[in-house]
C-alpha cells in the first residue's frame, strides 16, 4: 500500500476516531486512482489547491465528511460525502460530468481498530 503510511503520518495528529481513519484510507484510495484532492466542503474555496494530502479542516465534522477531487488530467471531478450513522459510514460519490452516484455502507468496526489509532500497522 505504497503511500498510505506517508499519508497516515501527515494526517495522524488529526485522526481522533475510527471515522477519521476510514476517511483517510478512502482519500488514499481516490488519490491512488488518479485524482488530486481539491478541498473540503461542497463548494470550491479560495484556499483550494490540487494535492495528494488531505485538505485543511477535512475532519471538522465527525458526522459528515465532504471532500472534492479532480482527475490528474482535469477531465473528471468527484464529490465524496461520508456520513456517520452509529457504527457505520455511508459513502456517496458523485461524478460531476455524468451525475452518476455510487454509494457504499461500511461497518467501522470491520475495518478500523479504534484501540490503535496512533499505530499505523494496527489500525487498519
Amino acid at each position: 500500500m505504497a503511500g498510505l503510511e506517508v499519508l497516515f503520518a501527515s494526517a495522524a495528529p488529526a485522526i481522533t476516531c475510527a471515522q477519521d481513519a476510514l476517511v483517510c484510507f478512502l482519500h488514499w484510495e481516490v488519490v491512488t486512482h488518479g485524482y488530486y484532492g481539491l478541498g473540503a466542503g461542497d463548494q470550491p474555496g479560495p484556499n483550494d489547491k490540487k494535492s495528494e494530502l488531505l485538505p485543511a479542516e477535512w475532519n471538522n465534522n465527525k458526522d459528515l465528511y465532504v471532500l472534492r477531487y479532480e482527475s490528474k488530467d482535469g477531465s473528471r471531478k468527484l464529490l465524496v460525502k461520508a456520513v456517520t450513522v452509529e457504527n457505520s459510514m455511508i459513502i456517496n460519490v458523485l461524478e460531476h460530468g455524468s451525475q452518476q452516484v455510487s454509494d457504499l455502507t461500511l461497518n467501522l468496526n470491520d475495518y478500523i481498530d479504534s484501540e490503535h489509532l496512533v499505530d499505523f500497522h494496527r489500525y487498519f
